[in-house]
């Protein structure tokens, strides 16, 4: 990506580990790989995670193990570092034969969604296996509330003013309904993209008041992608038919986040146009990983 030279960015990116505090406690919260689920991992109390996986011929819990953790980080991407090796057969609810090496770390980027009249609170996330033993980083598994993995609203998007083409990878608009890593939309005008719009096709609609949304670039293989490229920091929302427009502030984390558009009316396409960015370490490009209309407020973890 177009390089960009910025002096002190140790120190920088030194200062702001210092500057996360966490928005809610994991304690009680699960997360479980799907569908089907072949494992689920449970906060607890004192640093404790339970691990519990399935058995492949009845779907019922085969075993469990519970692990003490220390949290570290790598960039802006907090680092769940277990005291042993999460379990060879973790996956064999799936895959029969699966033997795969999942080493003891995983980075959790995650959000609480408010409780509605149809939903309680729960949980957002996308979870990540770093690199390990000469593997480059994947998604490990990511959930939406009420369980399911594809249970949210895709949507459709168009008139993007522009979009990166780089080493034969096209970051496009549609790339905001992916949540998977390295699937972000990237601006690809020169500068840092103030002013690059696009429009989220069917919009607002009674039971999606809010935009449900992930900064940046994220990247399993590597986080670090996340401060090296522009993050989006100011953005105008503005209803194709009404006119009605406001202004938001986004978080520079790359966890899920949201802002309310419930100011808009119903059924109406909105347009989205990036005001300001924080600017990246290495990357004159601004990115966005994910945004979809959502039901609620979601509050990042950090």
């Amino acid at each position: 990506m177009k390089k960009l030279k910025i002096i002190f960015i140790s120190v920088f990116l030194a200062i702001t580990n210092f500057l996360i505090a966490e928005n809610f406690s994991l304690e009680g919260y699960y997360y479980c790989g799907g569908p089907p689920d072949p494992a689920c991992l449970i906060f607890q109390k004192n640093n404790k995670l339970k691990i519990e996986w399935i058995n492949e011929r009845d779907s019922a819990i085969d075993d469990s193990k519970i692990y003490s953790y220390k949290k570290k980080y790598i960039g802006r991407f907090p680092l769940f570092v277990l005291n042993e090796d999460i379990p060879h057969n973790l996956r064999r609810g799936v895959f029969r034969d699966d033997k795969t090496y999942y080493g003891n770390k995983f980075m959790l980027l995650t959000g609480q969604s408010a409780a509605t009249e149809l939903f309680d609170e729960d949980v957002i996330a996308l979870c990540l296996l770093p690199n390990r033993k000469g593997i480059f980083g994947e998604e490990f598994f990511w959930r939406t509330p009420t369980g399911g993995s594809d249970e949210y609203w895709i949507h459709h998007y168009k008139s993007a003013t522009s979009f990166l083409s780089e080493n034969g990878r096209d970051y496009r608009i549609q790339n905001l309904t992916d949540i998977l890593p390295d699937t972000p939309w990237v601006e690809g005008v020169d500068g840092w993209g103030i002013g690059e719009s696009f429009v989220m096709v069917g919009g607002k609609s009674e039971s999606t008041g809010h935009i449900l949304l992930m900064n940046g670039y994220i990247s399993a293989t590597n986080p670090h992608l996340y401060e090296e490229n522009g993050r989006i920091k100011k953005i105008e929302v503005k209803g194709i038919k009404s006119g009605k427009k406001k202004n938001f502030i986004i978080k520079d984390t790359p966890h899920p986040q949201s802002v309310d558009i419930n100011f808009l009316d119903d059924a109406e396409d909105i347009k989205i146009t990036i005001l300001d960015v924080y600017k990246g370490a290495k990357y004159q490009d601004t990115a966005l990983h994910f945004m979809i209309l959502w039901r609620s407020e979601v509050i990042p973890y950090e």
